[in-house]
């Protein structure tokens, strides 16, 4: 006598749909979709990956629940030759409901094409053995002869992964085929899109975490942001240097930033559609800015090229910002302000120590002047060079010295 299928309401689809996009971005979330599954349908679910070579690994469904299935789909022997765990790890269609009969059907066509239609047959192995008396190997009998559907889901050089329903208390004569079929169908085409939402996810995990190693390994603080202002990994210290320069401060996992030049920055490398200019060089815009005890820092912002998206489109640009300091500069670039824009020897040395300083009043005692002295040879230096602040003299002279 035929006992009842369970089968999937509509309400349960709709839990189901839920389970999958709470949990599929956590590795752990998994489980708890297959726990669903199996409280839902009396059933066994598996979802488990592979190699290459048929080993199991310890990803979704855990390591001990692949080997479980790996095993029954060893006992599964095609016409071929091969084991049913072959040919679905190898060339079977993702998606299809494979089940034993359909298994022969398929490996036996030739143009790689799905079977043509859609035999709702279960797979079996064959009779359970004799007891032994062992509960591990009494549990895999009962797995191998329960009637059931496989489908490949997801396929990559590396591995594949596959999604099973046993249905451990059912033969398969007692079981409603075309439901169980249908039910299968609908389970698949929810674990789809999560397993595609969670590979994705992954993919920016790690390319997260390797900026993360990069960032970490910088001696100057730096964030990656991208358009958005999204702040995608930072140094320790980052976040707090940018605050104290007054620059930036974040908000909700966001930069805010407080500083109009920097800003603008921002606004130039977006506006333009090229992150390197003709020698390949990254496009850089930089902002000096004094600290509360007086020195100068660099604030550099700088364009990141992100890998190409999937469908092989260039992605949106992140950009670092960097905080260094001004670095000491030689003797040379006094010579260099002397000749280009002729500069006194006095005017040229003030605004050498005036830019590695950041301090007027450091850099008349350092140079053994009056403060009206070093006022005057600034007024000179802005009315030869072309500048109006401390910033925009210091932004020179390091171009001049070819540091930034």
């Amino acid at each position: 006598m035929q006992q009842n299928m369970p089968e999937l309401s509509k309400s349960d689809e709709a839990k189901l749909l839920m389970r999958v996009l709470e949990c599929s971005t956590q590795s752990q979330g998994w489980y708890r979709i297959l726990e669903l599954i199996e409280t839902q349908l009396n059933c066994r679910s598996f979802l488990a990956e592979f190699d290459p070579n048929g080993n199991p690994t310890p990803h979704f469904g855990g390591h001990g629940q692949a080997r479980q299935l790996g095993t029954v789909l060893q006992k599964i022997e095609l016409e071929s030759g091969r084991s049913a765990l072959q040919f679905l790890l190898s060339e079977a269609s993702l998606y299809y409901p494979y089940c034993k009969t359909s298994l022969h059907q398929r490996s036996s066509a030739s143009n790689g094409a799905a079977a043509p239609h859609r035999e709702p047959v279960l797979f079996q192995a064959g009779r359970p053995t004799a007891s032994s008396g062992d509960a591990e190997s009494d549990h895999l009998d009962l797995l191998i002869s329960a009637p059931g559907l496989v489908s490949p889901l997801w396929r990559t050089e590396k591995s594949t992964i596959l999604f099973a329903c046993l249905f451990t208390a059912h033969r398969p004569e007692t079981i409603d085929q075309t439901i169980a079929c249908e039910t299968f169908e609908t389970i698949v085409r929810a674990l789809a899109p999560g397993l595609n939402t969670y590979f994705e996810l992954e993919k920016e995990r790690a390319y997260i975490q390797i900026h993360r190693t990069l960032l970490s390994a910088l001696e100057n603080p730096a964030i990656l942001i991208n358009a958005e202002k999204d702040i995608l990994v930072h140094t320790p210290t980052a976040l707090e240097a940018l605050e104290d320069l007054g620059l930036a401060a974040a908000h909700n996992q966001k930069l805010v930033f407080r500083n109009k030049q920097i800003e603008t920055g921002l606004q130039v490398l977006l506006s333009d559609p090229q992150a390197h200019d003709d020698t390949g060089t990254a496009k850089v815009q930089s902002v000096y800015l004094p600290t509360r005890s007086g020195s100068l820092k660099r604030v550099s912002l700088e364009t990141v090229t992100p890998p190409m998206s999937k469908i092989g489109t260039a992605a949106a640009p992140f950009f670092l910002i960097r905080v260094t300091e001004t670095a000491e500069l030689s003797e040379d670039v006094e010579h260099i302000l002397q000749e280009h824009f002729d500069l006194s020897q006095s005017e040229a040395h003030l605004a050498r120590h005036l830019t590695m300083t950041g301090s007027m009043n450091v850099t008349a005692d350092q140079l053994g002047i009056t403060r009206n002295t070093a006022k005057t040879h600034l007024r000179r230096i802005y009315e030869k060079t072309g500048v109006h602040t401390q910033l925009q003299l210091a932004r020179l002279v390091h171009k001049l010295a070819g540091l930034f």
